[in-house]
């Protein structure tokens, strides 16, 4: 989250249109971006039952960054990956893409991926490249 955050405050800074979506469960790959304000998650919005709106599961963060948290699904229930596809689904409804226009949309997916919900971005033709970051510790590899 630390080197997304950093590469999308890069990036708007550059004069880039950047979307930075955090796809972890815990929903902090935005904090520094938008100085820990609280954002309700994709997810959370869409278990409430209303209608979401764009407004209502983003913040514009440092630079213009756009900041969205896919969130996760409830502890015991399903997979992250299974929370990553429903917020896509739901940010393609709300035409987000179309309407911010974006340069370069960052996907901070957490590091112990378990299933294949992740590769939803690039299934859907959102996304042409991957780029994996890692440390060089022992549990990276």
């Amino acid at each position: 989250s630390t080197t997304t955050s950093n590469i999308s405050a890069s990036l708007a800074e550059a004069g880039y249109r950047v979307i930075q979506i955090g796809c972890d469960p815990k929903s902090d790959s935005t904090n520094v971006l938008r100085g820990n304000e609280y954002l309700p998650t994709v997810l959370d919005s869409m278990r409430d039952g209303g209608k979401a709106r764009l407004e209502d599961i983003s913040r514009v963060g440092f630079g213009g960054v756009l900041c969205i948290e896919s969130g996760g699904p409830v502890p015991g229930v399903g997979c992250a990956g299974r929370g990553i596809n429903a917020a896509v689904t739901l940010l393609r409804e709300l035409k987000l893409f179309e309407e911010f226009k974006p340069d370069y949309v960052l996907y901070d997916v957490l590091g112990d991926v378990v299933c294949g919900g992740f590769a939803v971005p690039i299934r859907d033709g959102i996304t042409d490249r991957v780029y994996v970051v890692s440390s060089s510790d022992f549990m990276a590899i």
